[in-house]
């Protein structure tokens, strides 16, 4: 039954289950109650019935229609209908065609063939992607050489990749003192560097020449050491030629240069004796050049004031000789600290603080101690190689020179051992 409302009239808007009182409300209550079921909750377990919208005749399911009229023209993107087919419903695409049966007279499908790095496979339908202006060609700049497909089905199609370009190449030690050699003579510093080294030496020595003669007595004329004073040039010419001897392993490594160095002679041994042997014949032409020019300047000059030397006259020729030497064990020197170092400026300066500053330090030290160290300083030993005249605290000249020699092959030693173990 209908819960009545204080007035007594039921509910309105609530339809009462059918077969009991109340379910057919009069006319004057339905028009009262307004639509059924509007702005009311059902009983509980009862479903309100709701009102069914009627669909207009015109409006259409989307996806869903009446079959297109395609007599005239088929859609944009569609084939036109064969006889007998299937209309596609608008909106559908139409269907993928069934696939043709197989040609039993066909041979083997085509394989396909290995494309350049760099460019994908064309898809079918679609031309050959082509290299662009300012870009490389295919297998130009993008990897090895695409094999070329062979007749042979059981060949390895690896092994037919034309003539060698460069046939007689081999990563020997020749090769590498060619490429060596190549570095030294087209890197302008080089040319400088050593250009410097000449200009120095020569025109010290000239210098040093001209002011022994200046003030000299008569038994100096006999006594003296004029060799040495000709060979003065190599107190600051060493400086200069331990720029060449740094530069000539450390300016790969600064830019980079040494992994392509590597990739060409992958053995390390190889190639750093290979350089070792450039900087040493180098270094010694650019030393016997400038010991025996300020030799010849330093002669015509002592010539003037009644002093002559020749290179026969006793140790004079090994003071000469012995000039180029020395040049060619500073580059050296510095040449092994570059490759223990592996930076430019460290090495100059490693090497000019064994050379000079150490030399100048000695001196502040007592006497006592500097009797005993100075003939050891590296300076000191491998300047006695020039002397006609050798001194009690000092070492003999060729035993003086090979500890200076020995400075330098340690230093060789450790940077061959160091760029052999260490990573470029």
């Amino acid at each position: 039954m209908s819960t009545p409302t204080p007035t007594g009239q039921p509910t309105p808007g609530f339809v009462p289950p059918s077969g009991q009182p109340g379910s057919q409300p009069n006319s004057q209550q339905s028009s009262q109650q307004g639509p059924p079921n509007h702005g009311y909750a059902a009983p509980a377990g009862q479903v309100p019935q709701q009102p069914r919208t009627p669909v207009p005749q015109s409006a259409q399911t989307p996806g869903y229609g009446p079959p297109a009229d395609y007599s005239s023209a088929p859609p944009q993107g569609f084939p036109a209908p064969q006889p007998g087919s299937a209309v596609p419903a608008a909106g559908y695409p139409a269907p993928a065609p069934a696939p043709a049966p197989p040609n039993p007279y066909a041979g083997p499908p085509a394989q396909p063939q290995p494309q350049p790095y760099g460019f994908p496979a064309p898809q079918p339908g679609f031309p050959a992607p082509q290299p662009g202006p300012g870009f490389p060609a295919p297998n130009q700049g993008f990897g090895p050489p695409s094999p070329v497909p062979s007749q042979n089905p059981h060949q390895n199609p690896h092994q037919n990749l034309g003539p060698n370009p460069f046939p007689n190449a081999k990563a020997s030690f020749g090769a590498a003192l060619h490429s060596e050699w190549t570095k030294i003579r087209s890197v302008r510093s080089t040319f400088w560097t050593l250009l410097v080294t000449m200009a120095i030496t020569i025109g010290l020595g000239a210098l040093f020449a001209f002011g022994a003669v200046q003030h000299i007595s008569p038994g100096d004329r006999v006594d003296g050491d004029w060799p040495a004073h000709a060979m003065s040039g190599l107190f600051l010419g060493q400086l200069v030629i331990v720029v060449f001897g740094a530069m000539a392993i450390t300016a790969e490594y600064s830019t980079g240069m040494i992994r392509t160095s590597l990739t060409s002679q992958p053995r390390r041994a190889t190639l750093f004796w290979a350089k070792t042997l450039i900087v040493t014949l180098v270094s010694l032409a650019v030393g016997l050049i400038c010991s025996f020019s300020s030799f010849v300047i330093a002669s015509a000059i002592y010539s003037g004031h009644d002093i002559h030397m020749s290179l026969s006259d006793g140790d004079t020729l090994r003071a000469v000789y012995g000039g180029g030497l020395y040049l060619a064990v500073s580059a050296l020197l510095a040449f092994g600290l570059g490759a223990v170092l592996r930076h430019t400026a460290g090495a100059i300066t490693t090497a000019v603080g064994l050379l000079f500053v150490l030399w100048i330090l000695v001196a502040f030290l007592p006497s006592s101690w500097r009797t005993d160290i100075a003939k050891w300083v590296p300076f000191n030993a491998g300047m006695q190689i020039i002397t006609t005249q050798p001194t009690d605290d000092m070492l003999a000249p060729w035993t003086g020179f090979a500890v200076f020699a020995g400075y330098a092959v340690a230093a060789i030693v450790l940077g061959a051992i160091v760029m052999r173990n260490k990573d470029a």
